[in-house]
């Protein structure tokens, strides 16, 4: 498959966790420059960069607060004097935290959960989308969970289904400057060093009982990023073995 992105622009927000890093590297293997943004450590998303600079691609760094638009606007500002242009953003700015009992939600456990994802995509997305406009071309991928769907925890549920409203209104608004956006809703996956216990386990009755692969998660967001899937735009992707079926 062409997916005619060498030489693209790829902005990957959070690129240091077990989505992020083989997202990164998968669109390296495309051809494409990175641009690599996160608010966790300098070690970790060096480590991110040094694997995509093996793919014989040039990447930047920079350490960006999530909600913070001014930090990510000035390193995208940067890929775009580097590179001469800012095409894919992949939005990963997803909350790892344990599920509460709506009884039990606190504010502040709420609020946390809005503003690090909903309130923290909208600012990302309203940055970048003007860099996209001026090329008349771009991609939004932005993650979102089963959360959305399957009705776990309020706050997961509320935030990550505001993420899949939020890319749709994108959709809509942008397509005019052949800018997509679409959602990708992965299932459990397990990460390198973790336990089964610390992921969405498997059940024997799903379609594919088995926890899913990140590099599965990467090349879906390749897929959709692809030069020929310019006409696939407002929707969401449920990577996640049937364990939702819509």
């Amino acid at each position: 498959m062409n997916t005619g992105l060498e030489g693209k622009t790829v902005l990957v927000v959070e690129s240091v966790n077990h989505f992020g890093r083989p997202t990164a590297v998968a669109f390296a293997k495309e051809g494409a420059n990175l641009v690599l943004a996160s608010a966790q450590s300098s070690e970790a998303l060096e480590e991110t960069a040094r694997q995509v600079s093996d793919q014989g691609v040039r990447v930047i760094t920079g350490a960006c607060a999530t909600g913070n638009s001014s930090q990510l606007s000035e390193l995208a500002q940067r890929g775009v004097a580097e590179f001469g242009h800012l095409d894919v953003l992949v939005n990963n700015t997803m909350l790892p935290v344990a599920p509460e009992s709506f009884s039990e939600l606190t504010f502040n456990s709420w609020k946390q959960k809005i503003e690090t994802e909903l309130q923290g995509s909208f600012f990302i997305c309203q940055g970048i989308l003007p860099l996209m406009v001026e090329n008349n071309w771009g991609r939004v991928i932005n993650y979102s969970g089963l959360a959305a769907f399957q009705g776990s925890d309020a706050g997961s549920s509320a935030s990550e289904f505001g993420i899949i409203g939020l890319t749709r209104g994108i959709a809509r608004e942008y397509g005019k400057h052949n800018i997509t956006a679409n959602c990708i809703c992965p299932g459990g996956a397990q990460a390198p060093g973790e336990s089964a216990a610390q992921v969405y386990p498997p059940s024997e009755s799903d379609p594919m009982p088995r926890w899913g692969k990140p590099k599965e998660i990467a090349y879906l967001a390749v897929t959709i990023a692809a030069e020929d899937a310019g006409y696939l735009t407002g929707q969401c992707l449920m990577a996640n073995g049937g364990k939702y079926l819509l």
